[in-house]
């Protein structure tokens, strides 16, 4: 095996890593969007130990990237991608920590999620996690149009968000005795609107990556 290969194997390696705390985020912020939907304190409290995990991937990612620097000295496009794999673990961080918020959200709603607003949670949470699911792919496989898919669809969820927060208000204003917990709704559709805002800080560092003008390879 040549240096260059088992460079790229530990090159690898790290991508896998990120892909697998990237999963682990994106089904943390479905099950924190069922627990609100369902009233499961027990899945919620799933969600907040679980970022246990995502934190520990992120060690374990980092600790491997600074290690290939040291040991390898990579230079130009390996070293920028490992530079912006830093940020992608960073943001994909940041989705957990989203995700419990909105499981904190749920213990805290105590099962008075309004429920004209249920399908609006459900969707926007699909939409969410399919802006961040496509950033995920990015990371692994990039393209210039996927890049401007998911910096694009950033709009429809803010328009989900906004719409929402919109009804939510309205209802506060109706049931003033309810504001609180309304409040609370509001707080939990910002946490899936700042996932696929964490999706489009993915998408446009790998297009700065990617289309920086320098070739992008993996050959010797």
């Amino acid at each position: 095996m040549t240096p260059r290969q088992r460079f790229d194997e530990k090159l690898d390696q790290i991508r896998s890593d990120v892909v697998r705390m990237g999963n682990l985020a994106s089904e943390m912020a479905q099950q924190a969007v069922e627990a609100m939907q369902n009233n499961d304190p027990t899945l919620a409290r799933q969600v907040i130990l679980a970022d246990d995990e995502v934190d520990r991937l992120e060690q374990d990612t980092i600790r491997a990237c600074v290690t290939i620097v040291m040991q390898e000295a990579p230079v130009a496009n390996d070293l920028r991608l490992l530079t912006s794999t830093l940020g992608v673990i960073g943001e994909i961080e940041k989705v957990a920590d989203d995700a419990v918020k909105l499981a904190r959200r749920a213990t805290k709603l105590g099962g008075q999620f309004p429920g004209e607003l249920r399908m609006a949670l459900h969707e926007m949470g699909k939409q969410a996690r399919s802006g961040f699911a496509s950033a995920l792919r990015l990371y692994t496989n990039y393209t210039p149009e996927l890049a401007k898919e998911v910096i694009d669809f950033d709009e429809v969820v803010d328009k989900s968000y906004s719409d929402a927060r919109k009804r939510a208000v309205e209802l506060i204003q109706q049931n003033p005795d309810q504001a609180k917990s309304l409040v609370r709704t509001i707080d939990a559709f910002h946490a899936l609107e700042h996932i696929a805002d964490r999706a489009v800080a993915i998408a446009k560092r790998l297009k700065v990556h990617y289309e920086s003008g320098e070739p992008v390879s993996r050959e010797s």
